[in-house]
């Protein structure tokens, strides 16, 4: 008894793996292409870096396929090395911003 049991669950093990396999294909359909910014929001996002006193921004940056935002204060701009540091601790590239708002 206790053999037919473990035959007539066999069959879901394999749901188990398929199910994983199916998030895989589908988060890999979700991956996108970095958007491409406008003369105009460059300006702006160069307007708010020249002109940041400590407020609070809304960070967007693009990495590996997906877009991320962050809400945080700016600790550093580093121009030479293009790197945007964040007071929560992220770094991001200045090439990977995809929006920078001011969040007050």
């Amino acid at each position: 008894m206790s053999d037919r049991g473990m035959k007539k669950w066999a069959p879901y093990k394999t749901l188990k793996e398929q199910w994983s396999s199916l998030n895989e294909i589908e988060d890999k359909t979700q991956v996108s292409s970095k958007p491409e910014l406008s003369e105009d929001k460059m300006e702006e996002i160069n307007e708010i870096l020249v002109n940041y006193y400590g407020q609070t921004v809304e960070v967007s940056y693009f990495k590996r396929g997906y877009v991320y935002k962050e809400k945080s204060a700016i600790k550093k701009i580093d121009a030479y090395k293009r790197k945007l540091y964040l007071s929560n601790g992220k770094i991001i590239s200045l090439l990977d911003l995809v929006d920078l708002r001011n969040s007050d």
